[in-house]
């Protein structure tokens, strides 16, 4: 997701001395899914520090119970989005998906509807991001999917 001037909300996962970021993961222009992934994040990723913003200001940081379970290179070779576990149902009527296709950078709207009638409301990110495919170069994932707002009228 390109970072927009509404991407105020932001979670980042720093060592415990806070020396070395270890991976951003999750840019929202909204709240609501900004408060989903930091619960998520919190159960996620023990032992570690965790920094949520709003804009440049820290709105929470804490140091998660306890201790690391996932090597720091792994979650850093993951997408921006690896462990946000957000699930379906926290998608407001607001919200617009767009499905990015890393093989071949093609971008598609994704009907958040549609994605609930197949996976579920509680269906979560990261499993429905495994399941898609790109339907310009037909190869399986890897498929990002990015959560926008939709314009005011």
């Amino acid at each position: 997701m390109a970072n927009t001037g509404e991407d105020n909300f932001r979670i980042e996962v720093w060592d415990r001395e806070e020396k070395t970021l270890i991976e951003t993961i999750c840019r929202s222009p909204d709240s609501f899914v900004s408060q989903a992934a930091w619960q998520t994040a919190i159960r996620r990723r023990p032992g570690m520090l965790l920094i949520h913003y709003n804009s440049r200001h820290v709105m929470e940081k804490i140091i998660t119970p306890g201790e690391p379970t996932v090597p720091p290179q792994t979650i850093v070779e993951g997408s921006i989005h690896a462990g946000l576990d957000v699930s379906l149902s926290d998608l407001r009527k607001w919200h617009m998906l767009r499905a990015w296709c890393r093989n071949c950078s093609h971008h598609a709207e994704v009907k958040a509807p549609a994605l609930i009638r197949r996976y579920g409301r509680d269906a979560l990110f990261s499993t429905v991001e495994r399941a898609l495919f790109c339907t310009s170069c037909e190869r399986g994932g890897p498929v990002r999917l990015e959560i926008h707002k939709l314009p005011r009228n």
